[in-house]
């Protein structure tokens, strides 16, 4: 069963559509938000949202949308009029309906922006926008061009990019990573994530991030840009 956060659902009319489109597909949870809702909170909770860009009053659905898409959740909006004001239509997490339309109309916007969502990696590929782990062949690469890693910078790279969002401590992953193969106390995982960090980030890609105090976690999708 799939979690879709409702946004902006309040009026009769978007009441009929939520009905329809939950009678329409029962393995859909539709679960309704209000517009404080934090991008932390609708990754943790759905694979996916529709707004209702009519209840959302003058400020309009972008900011909610933005949200959820910055969270790594598929959007359907469904706009009153045919305007795409605030809204980066191009984004391809982002499908959008004009009023009026049928609870099949948005089902079917809804399920192909959770499809596009839905991980197409190799059986034993790890891909994470423009980084692809190929764990069969121990290689890795960015943007189509492989990246020279070491053994032990590969296995941190799989191992935090295994657990997206995910923090670990520096005395975790020297535990899960080195095991007893390591001298140099914590500090050895802070000179590999360093080394990784200048092989693997640009301009457009931040893969890796600093939890102060604690360690270090590799991006959900959707923030690694």
């Amino acid at each position: 069963m799939s979690s879709i956060a409702l946004l902006g659902f309040a009026d009769a009319e978007s009441e009929r559509l939520a009905a329809g489109l939950g009678a329409l597909d029962s393995s859909l949870k539709l679960v309704k938000f209000t517009s404080d809702t934090s991008k932390e909170e609708l990754a943790s909770i759905v694979e996916g949202a529709v707004v209702w860009g009519a209840g959302t009053g003058m400020a309009g659905p972008s900011g909610m949308v933005h949200a959820a898409v910055d969270a790594g959740v598929p959007v359907v909006v469904v706009l009153p009029v045919v305007s795409l004001e605030g809204i980066n239509a191009a984004r391809e997490e982002i499908e959008v309906c004009f009023l009026p339309c049928t609870p099949e109309e948005v089902g079917l916007r809804l399920n192909i922006a959770l499809s596009r969502n839905t991980p197409t990696d190799a059986p034993n590929t790890i891909v994470h926008g423009d980084l692809t782990i190929d764990c069969d062949r121990y290689e890795v690469t960015l943007k189509g061009r492989k990246v020279d890693l070491t053994y032990k910078e590969y296995e941190l790279l799989k191992y935090l990019a295994s657990n997206p969002g995910r923090v670990f401590s520096r005395e975790s992953l020297l535990r899960s990573v080195w095991e007893y193969d390591y001298f140099g106390g914590t500090r050895t995982v802070d000179v590999h994530i360093r080394r990784l960090r200048s092989k693997i980030d640009d301009v457009s890609n931040h893969f890796i991030e600093t939890q102060w105090n604690v360690g270090y976690r590799f991006r959900s999708r959707g923030e690694t840009t």
